[in-house]
């Protein structure tokens, strides 16, 4: 006697392992489509990213730029004792330029809604690395925060770099002193072109390097400083005083000869090169900032050099 018709056990066993198998291809098709559309959300982040990077890097160059109009403006403007001058805090008109002096104090400018920080300094109120001698370059290495011995060393170094000679100072460098250190490039023996090339002085270390370039100049033209509006740092070198006596003789430079009322240089501006930073108000290290060298000597077109990139301040001496 016949049974009654079943369907085979072996084809419902195959039916369940082929839904099994559809089942995984489903799931690693979205696995794959969940990580194609992560990827393509990260890559659009990114552009957007990159893309608000280079808008905001354009508006700084163009925020800077009017910046350096208005700073060389001020700087163009006689001063008149009791005027209040064209303004640092906002469009000209306002107030508190006219005792505006290149002491390297910052000032926050306002333009079109960005705030700004503006910096000028005197340049003739730097020391030249081209005439300055090797004991003015010590004292101020040491002023620094550069031990004795180290600064010395540094400093003759610097002069060996930048003399026409291969005669190699008591603790300086020449070329076979490069050669030891490994280095392929031996002294220049040429004149510093410009304040980077004391990276490649032997013994100038990033840190060194960062603390020193502030304080040092290649384009005045003699080994006269102005000290009227120079750094502590400066000060101390050339003076052959201490630092913190440097710094005290700055504060009483500084300080407004009446409270309230302008500083006692606001009738001398130095001049004409200036040394003009300009930074956003934004976290230290991280801003975008822009450093210039203008002639207000020749109006028409004051600008010598300039140089924009992120910056950090130098490390503390010590």
């Amino acid at each position: 006697m016949a049974g009654p018709d079943r369907p085979p056990i072996r084809s419902a066993r195959l039916t369940q392992t082929a839904r099994g198998i559809a089942l995984v291809l489903v799931l690693w098709v979205l696995a794959l489509l969940t990580v194609i559309a992560m990827g393509m959300t990260a890559a659009q982040r990114t552009e957007t990213a990159l893309t608000e990077n280079v808008i905001a890097d354009a508006r700084f160059r163009a925020l800077a730029e009017a910046a350096i109009v208005f700073t060389v403006g001020t700087f163009l403007t006689p001063v008149v004792p009791g005027d209040v001058g064209l303004g640092s805090g906002g469009p000209p008109g306002g107030p508190d330029t006219a005792d505006w002096v290149p002491n390297g104090a910052p000032r926050t400018w306002v333009f079109d809604g960005n705030a700004l920080r503006i910096t000028v300094s005197n340049e003739k109120s730097r020391i030249n690395l081209n005439q300055a001698t090797a004991p003015v370059l010590s004292a101020l290495l040491i002023a620094l925060g550069v031990a004795e011995q180290e600064a010395a060393a540094i400093a003759e170094a610097i002069v060996d770099w930048r003399d026409e000679d291969d005669l190699k100072g008591l603790n300086g460098a020449e070329d076979q002193d490069y050669a030891d250190a490994g280095r392929s490039l031996g002294a220049k023996d040429a004149p510093f072109v410009a304040v980077e090339e004391l990276q490649q002085v032997l013994g100038v270390s990033r840190a060194i390097y960062q603390r020193l370039a502030p304080e040092v100049t290649v384009d005045t033209q003699d080994d006269q400083v102005d000290q009227t509006f120079a750094s502590a740092a400066v000060l101390a070198a050339l003076q052959g005083i201490t630092l913190d006596g440097a710094q005290l003789q700055v504060q009483s430079r500084d300080a407004p000869a009446l409270p309230g009322g302008q500083g006692a240089n606001a009738g001398n501006r130095g001049g004409p090169l200036y040394r003009i930073e300009v930074k956003e108000q934004g976290a230290a290290g991280t801003a975008r900032a822009m450093e210039a060298l203008v002639d207000v000597a020749i109006p028409t077109n004051p600008v010598r050099w300039r140089r924009f990139g992120l910056v950090a301040g130098p490390p503390p001496a010590g």
